[in-house]
């Protein structure tokens, strides 16, 4: 007759082999059952300062966007800040977001740019094209070449011009399109002046073809930055492979150094696999001795049926 199943006859080494395997998955695979639409920047056209002081405006298309997210009261954004205001071509346009809570000139959509389309978690970060992420220091003084080695396709927004406060476009995509509202803004602390803040945000369908502006609420030197965007969050790529530098998490102060790694949650599977071998570690030591016992067992039980 064979012995009822017990710990010692379950196959013990193959459940925990099986355990191990399956902590160790890759977290990325289930992100990737998310099934929600991604969102993509399709166009981004800008009306300028300058051009808005003219009865009507017509929108220029720039080769690169660049879309920044700081706060005030992280020490680590000043060099970023520095590095952008060196960005003279006419050909890059810089969008400044404040999501954090903490700053004067905070916008609530900035945040949600932040939070929800490109689920960012540190500050500074520099996202280039809508793709491309650089986050820190270290990794913003890629920038430059990053952008060298970028090629934008911007399409879709055709004759886009701004006419008696209404704001016009042409358009055979579906999507949304995002009127940022970007002025010159004063750091809190620093003796400086941040060149293009975002204060505001209009959005419309793109189909509709017009949007109503106000412009006699715009602060000084106001300029529009104008996306054709399509809904969702973003996929991003790391667009370096240098450390991040100094950066900072919103809320703190205290920027991390540059030998800090803020991908530790790619350690997360390991662990957990360790974990659970660990936590195995007395059956298995139950299942050696057994499998030792079970010969001297049948043996005794042979000899005195006999």
């Amino acid at each position: 007759m064979p012995p009822p199943l017990s710990m010692g006859s379950v196959p013990w080494p193959l459940f925990v082999a099986f355990i191990v395997m399956v902590s160790l998955l890759p977290v990325n695979d289930v992100r990737a059952q998310d099934t929600t639409p991604s969102g993509a920047t399709l166009d981004v056209m800008v009306l300028t300062a300058a051009c808005l002081e003219n009865s009507t405006c017509e929108g220029q298309r720039p080769i690169h966007l660049v879309e920044y997210f700081s706060a005030d009261w992280c020490e680590p954004c000043l060099q970023v800040s520095d590095q952008l205001q060196n960005l003279t071509s006419e050909e890059i346009v810089v969008l400044q977001h404040h999501p954090s809570t903490q700053d004067a000139t905070f916008l609530s959509s900035s945040k949600l740019r932040n939070d929800l389309d490109y689920r960012l978690l540190f500050y500074p970060s520099l996202v280039v094209d809508g793709t491309s992420l650089l986050t820190g220091t270290r990794q913003a003084m890629d920038l430059e070449s990053v952008m060298e080695n970028a090629t934008t396709t911007w399409t879709g927004l055709d004759n886009l011009r701004l006419d008696n406060e209404t704001l016009r476009w042409n358009t055979s995509e579906n999507g949304t399109v995002a009127v940022w509202l970007v002025a010159p803004a004063a750091h809190e602390t620093a003796n400086r002046t941040h060149p293009s803040v975002a204060y505001g945000l209009l959005t419309a369908n793109a189909t509709d073809g017009e949007l109503t502006i106000e412009t006699g609420d715009f602060k000084a030197n106001t300029s529009l930055i104008v996306l054709l965007e399509r809904n969702g969050p973003r996929t991003l790529n790391v667009a370096s492979l240098a450390p991040t530098g100094a950066l900072a998490i919103d809320g703190e102060t205290d920027g991390l150094d540059d030998g800090d790694d803020p991908g530790l949650e790619a350690l997360l599977p390991a662990l957990t696999g360790v974990f659970f071998l660990v936590l195995l570690l007395p059956a298995l030591v139950i299942h050696r001795n057994l499998v030792k016992q079970r010969p001297l067992t049948t043996t005794t039980e042979k000899g005195s049926e006999e």
